[in-house]
C-alpha cells in the first residue's frame, strides 16, 4: 500500500472527527452509548474515530484512517447518505 500524502492524512484526520462529531450528535458523547444503539464493537467505534498521528522527531505515522466503504458502513448506520457525511464545513 502507498504512504499516505500530508493531504490525504488531513483528510482522513477530517473524517474521524466527522465520524465522531455525527456520533456524539446521535448518542451524546459516551462512545459506548452508540456501540448499544447500534450493536457496533467499541473497538470498531474507536477505529473509525482514530486520527493519523505523526511523531514529530522521527515522522513515523500511526495509525491508518478508514476506507470509502467503512465510511459509507457508518453512515448506513446513522442513516445519512455520504452526501450528507461530507456537506460540512470541515470538508470546505
Amino acid at each position: 500500500m502507498a504512504e499516505l500524502t500530508h493531504d490525504n492524512i488531513i483528510l482522513a484526520n477530517k473524517i474521524a472527527t466527522r465520524i465522531k462529531q455525527l456520533r456524539e450528535e446521535k448518542t451524546g458523547p459516551i462512545q459506548m452509548d452508540f456501540v448499544r444503539k447500534y450493536n457496533v464493537e467499541k473497538q470498531t467505534i474507536s477505529r473509525w474515530e482514530s486520527q493519523i498521528k505523526i511523531d514529530k522527531k522521527t515522522g513515523t505515522k500511526a495509525g491508518r484512517g478508514i476506507t470509502i466503504y467503512t465510511v459509507k458502513e457508518f453512515c448506513n448506520l446513522i442513516d445519512i447518505t455520504l452526501m450528507d457525511f461530507f456537506n460540512d464545513d470541515l470538508f470546505k
